[in-house]
């Protein structure tokens, strides 16, 4: 994304004065706002609705993007930001990035152009960069579950590899030694951080790592089904299963049912998320809690932080906690 930096640069003019073109604020000579003009056409340079929006003034809304709106996790994030914002009689927009970098960009676009006066993201698929660009627009960013480097103070995550470890850790202390890991797409941090977390819990307890117990999903129901079938194909005699988020630990439970394989008394199985639906299968799934809740409410503080320019306490990384259920057992108990 081109930024008026680059504008300026390209047509050798000052911030300042392609500032001025685009806003119309002062007069500008006819010579120098052809040049940025053209430099603007040439770079596909997109002014956002916060350089034409003067400062004092506010739309009383704000954008938030999730990568898609089904499913009990964004859900959960969408009804916190919401109530929490409304209590302070802000509205919102909320698009869906349906998991596509180029869509991720159109919703952005698309809030833009509603001239939200910030806007909250979960989108894994926008790179570094892109984010940083809009951000130097003067774009009032708080990005959740995900850090980056250059813009440590509008991002809001938990402690992945953490609650990898505490999962696994209740594991190991239920006394299971083979553990088998369906992990999330490695394209993504958490992703990585949680199967981190799963490998330093084995390595804290001279347990071997096997590459054969460990498979990629994608976050879904239908990948944790098929990748729980893998698992049991691979004939490796684990006691037990990390899944890397409570959806994929729900289609690891139908992979299991249809085979005949008990949770927990064949398997135990143990997921990440603690999203609400959780707590009703049968048995209760034990799970890493995800302070849905604190995030959204840090991510809103942060983010009025922002729009008035002023200094408040925010956490920006949230500790994961471990929610003992039923689905997990001493090993002793499993059926040999």
């Amino acid at each position: 994304m081109a930024t008026i930096k680059d504008v300026s640069e390209l047509a050798g003019v000052s911030q300042a004065t392609v500032s001025r073109v685009v806003n119309g604020t002062t007069r500008v000579s006819h010579t120098k706002k052809l040049k940025v003009e053209k430099a603007i056409r040439e770079l596909g340079y997109k002014l956002s609705a916060f350089g034409r929006t003067p400062s004092n003034t506010r739309t009383g809304s704000i954008g938030i993007i999730v990568p898609e709106l089904g499913g009990p996790f964004y859900s959960e994030i969408l009804n916190n930001i919401e109530s929490t914002l409304s209590r302070y009689g802000y509205h919102t927009i909320v698009t869906s990035g349906q998991s596509s970098e180029h869509c991720q960009k159109e919703s952005i676009e698309f809030l833009l152009g509603r001239r939200v006066d910030g806007i909250i993201l979960l989108t894994p698929n926008l790179t570094d960069d892109y984010l940083i660009n809009l951000e130097d627009q003067g774009v009032p960013l708080v990005v959740l579950n995900r850090t980056i480097p250059e813009l440590p103070r509008s991002c809001i995550n938990i402690d992945n590899e953490l609650g990898g470890r505490i999962a696994v850790q209740h594991l190991i202390k239920q006394g299971h030694t083979s553990i088998a890991c369906i992990s999330g797409p490695l394209s993504e941090a958490d992703a990585r951080a949680r199967l981190l977390g799963y490998r330093k819990a084995l390595e804290e307890a001279d347990i071997a790592y096997d590459e054969m117990l460990v498979c990629e999903g994608e976050y879904t129901e239908t990948s944790g089904k098929t990748v729980m079938a893998k698992l049991l194909r691979r004939e490796r005699g684990f006691t037990a299963v990390f899944a890397c988020n409570d959806h994929m630990a729900f289609g690891a439970y139908e992979t299991l049912r249809e085979e005949g394989i008990s949770v927990p008394d064949d398997i135990s199985l143990i997921g990440f998320d603690n999203v609400n639906f959780a707590r009703y299968l049968t048995p209760a799934l034990t799970t890493v809690s995800f302070p849905i809740k604190e995030m959204c409410m840090e991510a809103v503080e942060l983010m009025f932080q922002k729009l008035n320019k002023t200094q408040t306490q925010v956490r920006y990384r949230l500790l994961p906690s471990l929610v003992i259920r039923d689905s997990v057992v001493e090993k002793s108990l499993i059926h040999s």
